[in-house]
């Protein structure tokens, strides 16, 4: 991203962005998809520049919308479960979406990634919704975290007096994260999600997830880098 290209209130509205498409991938994760979800997926289009494989993916999410039955809620629903919640799964590692089960030796619960998400959330003031009752390294809880850290990206980019310290350090917290709690083991997650689906709308969805996380880590590192060189 070429920063000295866009204004400030550009580089915010950017962050804006990042804030809404984590939230929607966060919820996508953690929820079932309500009925207004499913009505923006069917107006979801490829933005110009996307790889191919995104664009297949948001293909394969219209196309299957465009076919589905008559209660695309309740068809996704049960995938959900079966994908994210092992409904019906006995055995192996299955592809619920926390990172501790795909980067622990013995792909358990609650172990140092769990741990070193929940640091990372506490020491910027992010508390995890407790009536979730699941384990801080829930996919969708890192990409909750992702969202609130763009907000107030664009806090800072918008307050009165440009704190570019701050600037910084934020655009550090969100690409070493994105790094080390979210692209290190989302790979994973996504074949397993392709080995339980039923259906193709997930497996998409995972698609989606992969390649915007890593354009967005490069767009983070950037942004740090520019805000520390002008802030010299």
């Amino acid at each position: 991203m070429e920063q000295e290209t866009l204004t400030t209130e550009e580089i915010a509205q950017m962050m804006d962005g990042r804030a809404a498409s984590y939230k929607f991938f966060s919820d996508a994760l953690l929820h079932e998809f309500t009925v207004e979800q499913i009505g923006q997926l069917k107006s979801l289009a490829a933005d110009e520049g996307v790889s191919e494989e995104v664009a297949a993916a948001i293909s394969s999410i219209r196309r299957y919308l465009a076919h589905a039955g008559s209660d695309p809620r309740t068809d996704l629903a049960c995938d959900y479960a079966r994908i994210f919640l092992s409904a019906g799964v006995n055995d192996g590692i299955t592809a619920e979406p926390y990172e501790s089960v795909f980067t622990s030796e013995e792909h358990l619960l609650m172990q140092d990634a769990r741990d070193d998400a929940l640091r990372i959330y506490r020491a910027n003031g992010v508390d995890v919704d407790a009536s979730l009752r699941m384990p801080e390294d829930h996919l969708g809880l890192e990409l909750e975290f992702m969202s609130v850290m763009a907000t107030r990206t664009a806090q800072v980019l918008r307050a009165s007096e440009l704190d570019r310290d701050e600037l910084a350090r934020l655009a550090r917290v969100q690409t070493g994260f994105l790094k080390v709690h979210i692209l290190n083991w989302v790979n994973q997650l996504a074949a397993k999600v392709d080995e339980f689906a039923k259906l193709p709308l997930y497996p998409a969805m995972m698609r989606i997830i992969i390649a915007y996380a890593s354009d967005d880590a490069i767009l983070m590192e950037e942004l740090a880098g520019s805000a520390v060189s002008q802030a010299a």
